[in-house]
């Protein structure tokens, strides 16, 4: 035959599972070409699994990675597809074949909200936060990417961020944002960073606005130095596709003796300022809590594997939890990017 998956040749689309079908459907033009693939002799495909097979359709066809459901609003990973189960997949599919009943609608907006996927109209609300917020026609969003959208509808008051904390305070928050970050992503850190120092810091609340923003840039300017030397990790040579070749990937580091950081500078920010008890400490004094937090954040990292992985719509992105699922207690978040990069996302209870 001139397809096979696994090693097992494939010789119809009834040879896939289930789940495989289901998600093809959603390739436009997928299942044409698996049949023309399982007809042709001249050609031989090998994929190790259905859902390398099912990320290759979707490149080779289209050039993308995500596959449009243009009845739902929604692009998405094949691959994403694949870990949403049969019940949810089967609900997706009865929506975009045209089914809107209030059951259905009802359905397809958990399914959507349970595995974070974003649509148009959680896009479209994305920049409308941000002009409500004045700052949408700031040159740091000039060129923005998916992932930069799905980091945006996580800001209190996006998609997934619930209400807002510190409403009065958003303007503020985004006008230090755009103007300290050079990429949308940073601009989401920096939000975060400022609105939590005003809720945290004593006195900030009821501060004014310059004295809110001047606490805001001497953290950075504390902690920007001393983060400058926690951006290492490791670099997977391919996705991963499960929390234990994370697990694994991150022993072997650790083992020689290295620490896993963050992606970026303003990321390392972000997960001090929120994961830590930082009171505006400068100097050896800021240095000495980064320390304290990655220390703690790798012991635990030793200590415990991923409980789960979350893969990213984008089908190449992932997060794992580590550690205990009560937010008082000490957890970390490790994300790797598309890149393959594990770094920390989000620390917790850590340097207490």
């Amino acid at each position: 035959m001139s397809i096979s998956v696994a090693g097992r040749p494939i010789q119809n689309s009834s040879a896939l599972s289930e789940l495989g079908r289901l998600a093809l459907a959603f390739v436009d033009g997928g299942p044409q070409w698996l049949n023309w693939a399982i007809a042709s002799l001249g050609t031989h495909y090998h994929f190790p699994d259905e859902a390398t097979l099912l990320e290759g359709t979707q490149k080779g066809l289209h050039g993308s990675p995500l596959a449009l459901l243009p009845g739902l609003g929604l692009s998405v990973s094949p691959v994403k597809l694949m870990t949403l189960g049969l019940g949810d997949l089967r609900t997706l599919a009865l929506a975009e074949a045209g089914d809107a009943s209030p059951v259905v609608g009802a359905q397809v907006q958990h399914v959507l909200r349970e595995h974070r996927l974003l649509t148009a109209a959680d896009l479209r609300n994305a920049r409308a936060f941000l002009a409500s917020l004045g700052v949408e026609g700031a040159p740091v969003f000039q060129c923005i990417e998916f992932m930069d959208w799905a980091a945006l509808c996580e800001l209190p008051g996006g998609s997934f961020g619930g209400p807002a904390p510190l409403q009065p305070l958003q303007a503020e928050a985004a006008t230090f944002g755009v103007g300290q970050a050079r990429t949308p992503r940073e601009f989401a850190d920096y939000y975060r960073v400022y609105l939590h120092l005003a809720a945290h810091l004593p006195g900030l609340a009821q501060a004014s606005a310059e004295q809110r923003s001047g606490a805001a840039q001497a953290a950075l300017q504390a902690l920007l130095p001393v983060l400058l030397g926690a951006l290492d990790g490791p670099s997977l040579a391919v996705v991963p596709t499960s929390a234990e070749e994370v697990r694994m990937a991150v022993n072997n580091w650790l083992m020689m003796g290295r620490r896993i950081g963050f992606s970026s500078l303003s990321e390392g920010v972000r997960c001090i300022v929120e994961g830590t008890r930082y009171q505006g400490e400068t100097g050896a004094s800021a240095a000495r809590l980064v320390d304290a937090a990655l220390q703690q954040a790798m012991a635990l990292l030793a200590a415990h594997a991923p409980r789960s992985a979350r893969l990213g719509q984008d089908g190449a992105t992932m997060i794992l939890p580590v550690g205990s699922e009560n937010a008082a207690n000490a957890q970390v978040e490790l994300r790797v990017s598309s890149a393959g990069l594990v770094s920390l996302a989000r620390l917790a209870g850590a340097g207490a």
